[in-house]
């Protein structure tokens, strides 16, 4: 009997040992493991990406060609690292140089500083970084808590976040949703009109609003969710602002580009921002891009039916080398407008043009005012680094700014 009792206790402790060796086992080797990569989701994005030593990753972001010039448009990256519990791991990406309209394209800048998020919605930024000008290379390092973690260039709006924003909203009184085209992989072009039915439309303002032109300028999706979360709220401001204009918007131009997170281009690797004079004074490019050839013909039909158009505006980014918002227009063009968006957020006039552009194509081609922001994706001035929240808030002041700025004309 004793030696059965001490049999079996053997045993067990044998059994125990083993199942703890197990599990530290388990654990040390999830700690060793080698990081893995992917960019196989929606806006995804990676060139080349590897451990080249333990929980140090070597790579590059994709650059991609525009089939019609010489551009070469490289900045977005958005990937997915696995097996980084407990690791602190330090990234260094090279090749950070392109072209851009025939000249240097230089997006990243020692204030460069990426996102990360372990579910895809909430974002920090990771602010350990450095920026070698002369080799074009930044390095960033980071501790992560979590065994799954995404890393972006700056924050993410995906395809599926576009499209829930408008399915989460179909049903408002105070919306229409139209597919108006296609892209050019056969992804819809929605544009969504906001005002009160109950207010005969003659007698308000026509506003006309695109976002996300180029995939890469993701603030944008997050600058139109906020204008129109606004407009469709109970805010007193709001229903004013329903009561006195017809918003027309555009919330993703680019949806193929945005997919595929193809820094700038569409679908076809064209630059749609420079597509909008191909079929008035620039035939040599025809044919027009399937995303601009629609909006083209929606605003051709509704000034056909005798409406008009009293502004239009497009929302772009400068990335994380800007420190200001910016309005850029045709010289003399909305020179009065900021002043009303600024009681709301910060934003500077400055008067350029681009030729092929949305903001050249409705001054020129339909004598609408129009105007281009470009919000960076990093901070102003050297204040604290924008959130999604902040460009919720610019959504917001922009159609604040823009019932003052009519009731103010009006008044005139």
């Amino acid at each position: 009997m004793y030696n059965t009792r001490i049999f079996l206790l053997t045993i067990i402790i044998i059994t125990f040992a083993g199942i703890h060796c197990t599990s530290s086992k388990s654990h040390s080797n999830a700690a060793l493991a080698s990081i893995t990569v992917s960019s196989d989701f929606d806006s995804g994005s990676i060139d080349t990406l590897w451990e080249s030593k333990p929980n140090f990753l070597t790579g590059y972001p994709k650059h991609w060609k525009q089939k019609s010039s010489s551009d070469d448009q490289y900045y977005w990256f958005y990937f997915k690292l696995g097996y980084t519990a407990g690791k602190s791991i330090t990234i260094k990406l090279d090749r950070l140089a392109g072209t851009y309209r025939g000249g240097p394209h230089l997006i990243y800048t020692k204030g460069t500083q990426p996102v990360y998020s372990y579910d895809q919605k909430n974002w920090q930024r990771i602010s350990d970084v450095q920026y070698n000008a002369r080799h074009h290379s930044l390095t960033f390092r980071n501790a992560f808590t979590k065994d799954s973690v995404w890393i972006a260039y700056a924050h993410p709006f995906s395809y599926e976040q576009g499209l829930d924003m408008i399915h989460a909203i179909a049903g408002n009184p105070f919306l229409n949703i139209e597919v108006i085209g296609k892209s050019s992989q056969e992804r819809d072009i929605h544009l969504l009109t906001i005002t009160d039915p109950a207010i005969p439309d003659t007698e308000k303002k026509v506003v006309f609003i695109i976002t996300l032109q180029h995939a890469g300028e993701y603030c944008g999706g997050y600058v139109v969710s906020g204008l129109i979360r606004f407009l469709l709220s109970d805010d007193e401001k709001a229903a004013l602002a329903r009561k006195t204009t017809l918003y027309k918007i555009i919330p993703m131009m680019n949806p193929d580009g945005i997919f595929h997170g193809i820094t700038r281009f569409n679908g076809n690797f064209e630059d749609l921002n420079q597509e909008w004079d191909d079929d008035f004074t620039d035939t040599l490019h025809l044919p027009v891009e399937p995303e601009v050839a629609c909006v083209k013909k929606w605003i051709r039909d509704w000034k056909n039916e005798g409406k008009t158009i009293d502004l239009g505006l497009d929302i772009h980014s400068q990335g994380q080398q800007g420190a200001m918002n910016l309005l850029h227009t045709p010289k003399n063009i909305l020179a009065d407008f900021t002043p009303f968006l600024n009681k709301y957020w910060p934003v500077e006039y400055v008067p350029v043009e681009f030729s092929g552009s949305l903001n050249d194509c409705l001054v020129k081609e339909f004598g609408i005012p129009s105007g281009t922001f470009e919000i960076p994706q990093s901070r102003i001035k050297g204040k604290a680094y924008l959130t999604i929240n902040d460009y919720y808030q610019y959504g917001k002041g922009i159609a604040l700014g823009i019932t003052d700025y009519f009731r103010r004309r009006g008044v005139e």
